[in-house]
């Protein structure tokens, strides 16, 4: 379904896109761009859907370039970053009028809004203003734009920035249905734990570049091979003994009242810690990974390709 081969992209003298080689095959799942704001993120997303053409190399979505395209472009919906809508136009009459620049027209138009409204639950509250609504309502009217022609692939640029917990919920459930139901979901974000419970594949960029892509499981394994720290709060000098015993000890510093460990293999130490805990050998009041986030990955990644 899409196929970059060395696809670059330039703003003038900058470089917003390295060099860029992947593929993503054709039928529903949903694939994670991950990376900090800056990456590139939203400058592959830009020669995906069709806004902007590669300053270098080839982009195929369906097998053709996107860029000024009509045959890809009525085949994907594209959910862009940012929240610009007419505040005061109530949200079914901006998304007629939105179907209508998308070629549809009477009947078939009015079924397209009931089915994308249906989808997205907002068949009751489509009536309000934007200005009424809340930042997950319109961004529910936002995807149902994006899915009125019933795109093969969706592409969303971080969709989940402003919303609440339950939104957030709510709109993942939504995505893994779509994807069940066989829609190409491509989303990105910059938050590793959104990722991870969404998606199936993650593509990782950095500073424009593709360092890295894999399933959630490949990646977090890309993790084990680096050392992990860990804050263990509890009598010191008791956990920094127990800590030397450990095979899997890289470095140790003592806090007031903790100790920081830096550890390989963190899933072989946990068990043992788990386990001496629950013996009452180990006396430790509270255990907090410090860096298993998404800037650590970002540092590893960073370091191996230096």
């Amino acid at each position: 379904m899409i196929n970059l081969d060395r696809a670059s992209l330039r703003y003038g003298p900058i470089l917003g896109l390295s060099p860029t080689t992947f593929e993503l095959p054709d039928g529903g799942g949903i694939t994670g761009l991950l990376g900090p704001n800056g990456a590139g993120k939203s400058s592959l997303l830009q020669l995906l859907s069709g806004l902007l053409p590669p300053s270098g190399g080839e982009v195929r979505v369906f097998g053709e370039a996107p860029f000024r395209n009509p045959a890809v472009l009525s085949r994907l919906g594209l959910v862009p970053e940012g929240d610009r809508l007419p505040t005061g136009l109530r949200g079914d009459r901006w998304l007629r009028m939105m179907g209508e620049l998308s070629g549809l027209s009477g009947e078939r138009l009015q079924a397209a809004m009931a089915r994308a409204m249906d989808t997205v639950g907002m068949v009751e509250r489509s009536r309000q203003t934007f200005a009424r609504m809340s930042k997950g309502m319109r961004q529910r009217m936002r995807l149902a734009q994006a899915l009125l022609h019933e795109p093969e692939l969706l592409i969303l640029d971080e969709p989940f920035n402003g919303l609440d917990p339950e939104a957030r919920l709510t709109l993942m459930a939504l995505l893994r249905s779509l994807a069940e139901q066989g829609t190409r979901i491509l989303v990105s974000s910059h938050i590793l734990s959104e990722i991870a419970q969404l998606t199936d594949r993650i593509l990782l960029l950095f500073r424009g570049r593709l360092l890295a892509e894999g399933t959630v499981t490949e990646i977090r394994q890309l993790l084990d091979r680096h050392p992990v720290e860990l804050r263990l709060t509890g009598e010191a000098q008791v956990l920094a003994r127990w800590a030397v015993e450990q095979p899997e000890l890289a470095a140790m510093r003592i806090e007031d009242g903790a100790v920081v460990i830096s550890v390989r293999s963190p899933r072989d130490i946990l068990p043992r810690l788990q386990q001496a805990v629950a013996e009452g050998s180990l006396p430790i009041r509270a255990l907090d990974p410090l860096d298993l986030n998404l800037d650590a990955v970002f540092q590893y990644l960073t370091k191996d390709h230096a």
